[in-house]
């Protein structure tokens, strides 16, 4: 019995152990609790700051011009804007929105983009994007045709231009696999002549002459033109009373035949007013006296034969007839001259400046070949591109400018109004070069007169009649005009494979020229960005060196160092 009872008293004093033991862990827990509970908190409250922290980045951010967060670092550049974009774009003074048609499923990143870029440099440009499911009937309004997603329409007050996507990636058919593959994006280059022709007052015009054969411009040379904002039409002055009044400029490429008399009076009386000309040909043995006479009327005729060069810096590859001229720093050649660049022209005439050419003309050399250049006369039977003694001499103009003040007198004005059939052409040219000889001799006795004679001008103007002040107030009011005149000599320049093995460079000529022509007091044009690999130009001197350099030098440089390594290993 006793000892039951102390087994039960031991129980009871253990379980009272046990249940105070508990307590006394109950309470040495609850300072480490409230630690914890301390650093929770802190941890609550820095994971907040650090949320509203990223939430109030990004807000900044994304005020930010995409330009400078959305970094394009492919070697396309293809969403990057040129600076011919950034400074049209900067001066806009017009409100123009830009309607991006697009689900947004299908959306291309490089335009959108370029969208946004475009949108980021001035706040006069606003980008909207219209989804063609919500709003099926939208482009009904400024087009018929059906456009693709990532179109845009273009919209500055009533006026628009609508730039299909298709148009924006230029393709290339090849005739080896018979497929297609994109050669080029031309998204911005069509956007930027779009925003300067919604701000432009007019659009200059340009006729390309049709009726001889002439050689067509291809749809990528004609893309080039019209993102200038100048409008291209075919003319056939055989239908025609002559050049139409709306002409900013007339261009003839590579005719096989020869103009007429009449068409050769039409272009004449166009010049002769103040007009502007393009002409580019190429070497044929059709004779071709009539258009040959309009370029001697201002002062150039084209050398017989055929151009090759024997200068190995000038001429491409092995091809001696394919050439790269120097090019002159002229109104039409500056940017091309300045950036290293190269034109190529095949198969092409000499320029030749006549010795009697008026003094009122002014001829600038574009391109010009080395010294060492000749032109073979007798294409059809040589035998060796090397000179001959019957081949001529260089160095030679591949490509001038002329140009030429005249007076629109109402005289001249009459003169060029219309054309006569009757008449002997090369009389009548005579007879002009007769007149423009007679004014210039007439002005330089003048000017000589009045410099020997300065005392009796002084009292013959004091003494001057009522009629004399009539005649020098309209002398005065005499509108006066510009004429242009380009002659390059070889097709070359418009042909798209030459062009894309000089980077551009032949189109980049022409475009300027046409520009120059036509008055445009600034290029707007952006080339297309190349989606493939771009070309290095060569010289064939180059091609020598640099295959001297890889299969001779640097191979006997390698072997050299070999041969030094080893014997100094012998020797230890």
């Amino acid at each position: 019995m006793k000892k039951e009872q102390k087994e039960t008293q031991m129980e009871v004093q253990n379980d009272s152990k046990e249940e105070s033991g508990k307590k006394q862990k109950r309470f040495s827990l609850r300072p480490r609790n409230l630690r914890q509970l301390k650093h929770g908190s802190y941890s609550i409250a820095l994971t907040v700051i650090v949320i509203v922290a990223v939430i109030m980045i990004n807000m900044i951010v994304g005020q930010i011009p995409s330009q400078y967060t959305q970094i394009d670092l492919s070697g396309l550049q293809l969403s990057v804007l040129t600076d011919t974009s950034k400074e049209l774009v900067e001066n806009l003074t017009e409100d123009i929105t830009i309607y991006y048609i697009l689900e947004d499923s299908n959306r291309d990143s490089y335009v959108s983009r370029l969208l946004e870029r475009y949108e980021d440099l001035s706040s006069h440009i606003t980008v909207v994007e219209k989804d063609p499911v919500l709003y099926p009937q939208f482009t009904s309004q400024y087009t018929d045709e059906t456009l693709s997603d990532n179109s845009v329409i273009l919209v500055c007050g009533d006026n628009s231009k609508v730039i299909s996507y298709d148009d924006m990636y230029e393709t290339e058919f090849s005739y080896y696999t018979y497929s297609s593959s994109t050669t080029g994006f031309d998204a911005e280059g069509l956007i930027t002549s779009a925003i300067s022709a919604l701000i432009s007052d007019d659009i200059p015009k340009l006729y390309t002459l049709t009726g001889h054969s002439e050689l067509e411009l291809t749809d990528s040379m004609v893309s080039s033109i019209e993102k200038e904002n100048i409008e291209i039409e075919e003319l056939s002055l055989l239908t025609s009373d002559g050049v139409p009044e709306d002409a900013d400029c007339l261009m003839i490429v590579s005719p096989m035949s020869d103009i007429s008399t009449t068409e050769a009076q039409m272009i004449l009386n166009y010049l002769r007013r103040g007009g502007s000309v393009i002409i580019i040909t190429d070497y044929t043995t059709e004779e071709l006296p009539n258009l040959a006479t309009v370029m001697e009327y201002y002062g150039v005729e084209l050398v017989e034969g055929i151009v090759f060069e024997g200068n190995p810096n000038y001429y491409y590859s092995q091809y001696l007839y394919y050439l790269l001229p120097d090019i002159n720093s002229t109104d039409v050649s500056s940017d091309l001259a300045e950036s290293g660049s190269y034109v190529m022209v095949a198969s092409a005439q000499g320029i030749e400046t006549l010795d009697d050419a008026r003094d009122t003309l002014t001829i600038e050399s574009v391109l010009t070949t080395s010294s060492a250049a000749y032109s073979k006369v007798d294409v059809q039977n040589m035998t060796t591109y090397s000179q001959e003694d019957d081949d001529i001499s260089g160095p030679f103009d591949l490509g001038v400018l002329v140009t030429e003040t005249v007076e629109l007198t109402d005289e001249l004005l009459e003169d060029t109004a219309s054309v006569d059939d009757s008449l002997d052409f090369d009389s009548w040219v005579d007879t002009l070069e007769v007149e423009t000889e007679t004014e210039t001799e007439t002005e330089e006795e003048t000017d000589t007169a009045e410099d020997t004679t300065e005392a009796e001008d002084t009292t013959e103007a004091e003494d001057t009649t009522e009629e004399e002040t009539e005649t020098e107030t309209e002398e005065e009011e005499t509108d006066t005009a510009e004429t242009r005149l380009a002659v390059f000599t070889s097709s070359a320049l418009v042909n798209d494979s030459i062009n894309q093995a000089v980077s551009g460079g032949n189109y980049q000529l022409i475009v300027n020229t046409v520009s120059w022509a036509c008055n445009q007091e600034s290029s707007v044009s952006v080339p297309s960005k190349s989606t493939v690999v771009d070309y290095l130009t060569l010289t064939a001197a180059s091609v020598s060196f640099w295959g001297a350099v890889t299969t001779i030098i640097l191979p006997a440089l390698i072997l050299l160092l070999g041969l030094g390594v080893w014997l100094s290993r012998r020797k230890r």
